[in-house]
Parts: C-alpha cells; sequence; structure tokens
C-alpha cells in the first residue's frame, strides 16, 4: 500500500510540475505578444515625430538659405531631430526582440552561428 501512494504522490507531483510548466508557457507568450503589440504603437508615434521633426529641420534650412533665420536655428532642428531618430531605431531594435522572444518562446528552433559551427564540426554541449 505504501509503494502505491508513493507512486501515486509522484505521478501528482509531475502533474502539477506539468501544469506549471504549462502556465508559464502561456504566460511568456501573451508577455512577448503583449510587449510586440506596445512597441509598434510606440513605434508609429515615434515616426510621426521624427516626421515632423525632418520637416523642421527642412523648413529652418530653407529659412536660413532664404536669409531669413540664423543659422543656429537649423542646429537647434537637428539636434532635437537625432535624439527622436536613435529613440525611434532602439524602439525599432526592441521591437524585432519581441519578435525574436516570441518565436523562441513558441518553440522556435534556430541555432545560433557559435552553436551551428559546433554542432557542424560534432562538438556537443
Amino acid at each position: 500500500m505504501g509503494q502505491y501512494r508513493q507512486t501515486r504522490a509522484a505521478r501528482n507531483e509531475a502533474e502539477l510540475q506539468y501544469r506549471l510548466t504549462v502556465l508559464n508557457a502561456f504566460r511568456e507568450v501573451s508577455d512577448a505578444l503583449v510587449s510586440r503589440a506596445a512597441l509598434a504603437e510606440v513605434r508609429e508615434h515615434q515616426a510621426h515625430e521624427v516626421t515632423a521633426l525632418e520637416t523642421a529641420v527642412k523648413l529652418s534650412s530653407e529659412r536660413y538659405v532664404a536669409g531669413k533665420a540664423s543659422y543656429y536655428e537649423v542646429l537647434e532642428a537637428q539636434q532635437q531631430l537625432f535624439p527622436s531618430e536613435l529613440n525611434l531605431a532602439r524602439t525599432q531594435r526592441d521591437q524585432l526582440l519581441a519578435v525574436v522572444t516570441l518565436y523562441k518562446t513558441l518553440g522556435g528552433g534556430w541555432r545560433d552561428e557559435a552553436g551551428a559551427e559546433s554542432a557542424s564540426s560534432g562538438d556537443q554541449h
């Protein structure tokens, strides 16, 4: 009878561990999807900001060429544009990383270059 209880307890423990693993996987997929959607929205806003600042740089340059503004105005517009472009690039990177995370979470099966090289040479980790 003791063997039966021990086996049953081990089965219950394995079932609970399996359920926890499944719940964790669903949470990771959900987090990756939410992150991807949020970053897409942020990227859209940043792209509009960059477009507006590019227009400001263009207009300030035209005003400078026409003699209506100092070059300081052009430099100031460019100084506002650069951080916005940098933020947009970072958001695009984060968006791509979110897609990679989603793919990995869903069981994506690729190997990095180091892993592919060592696998092709017969090395094992």
